[in-house]
């Protein structure tokens, strides 16, 4: 029955919300490289915050209560994924490549040509390949004039689903999380053009570079 299910999904998401809490409260963190985010934000800029899949669970959690918008998808786990991002007082926008991106993308066009919006993008979507990037992130900020801003974390214990596509990771109570905000990287205007393809694709390799190279740093970091 309808009601059943809401009361159900009501349920999983106040539960889910009480753990992610209960969890990360006994963590201790550490962030780096917010001085030209926040120089940005207060200049009332809109940014594109860029991550892999397998970091999404941290930060949800890390941005909570700040109003940024997510982009989840349609899917029945993505579903999940934006009522628990909802508790945390964060706005989705719901789409992907496969289901409902064009509309997702317009309404986040809007958004990031609004002033000091903070937009959240898995980079390599929802459904992988891990760690490859997709032109969604790009496009946007091609579109919109908003900077890109690779993110990441790592935590001194977390579990690893070795068997989900992206390896999701999942801190570890007591553990030590270590933040970071890498470069804000501009997109060249208009991405389809063809005078831009090369510079959309050498963008898309930094930023995958940049992706890699704060988790390394930050895993060194915790050693």
């Amino acid at each position: 029955m309808a009601w059943a299910r809401s009361a159900s999904r009501f349920l999983l998401r106040k539960t889910a919300r009480f753990l992610i809490t209960a969890i990360l409260r006994t963590c201790r963190v550490s962030v780096s490289g917010e001085e030209p985010v926040a120089a940005r934000r207060e200049r009332g800029e809109s940014l594109i915050y860029v991550f892999w899949h397998c970091h999404i669970f941290y930060i949800l959690y890390h941005f909570r209560f700040s109003g940024a918008n997510p982009l989840i998808s349609l899917s029945v786990d993505g579903e999940l994924i934006a009522q628990i991002a909802s508790e945390f007082g964060l706005h989705p926008v719901r789409g992907s490549s496969s289901r409902g991106g064009g509309r997702a993308l317009i309404e986040l066009i809007h958004l990031a040509r609004q002033k000091g919006r903070q937009i959240l993008i898995t980079a390599d979507g929802p459904k992988g390949p891990a760690r490859h990037i997709k032109p969604g992130a790009l496009q946007l900020a091609a579109k919109s004039g908003a900077a890109v801003v690779p993110i990441s974390w790592a935590a001194s214990r977390a579990k690893v689903f070795r068997r989900s596509w992206d390896r999701f990771r999942l801190p570890l109570p007591f553990s030590r999380i270590r933040f970071a905000f890498g470069e804000p990287l501009t997109a060249p205007g208009e991405l389809g053009a063809a005078q831009n393809k090369q510079s959309g694709g050498l963008l898309a390799q930094r930023l995958d570079a940049c992706l890699d190279a704060l988790e390394t740093r930050l895993q060194k970091e915790l050693q």
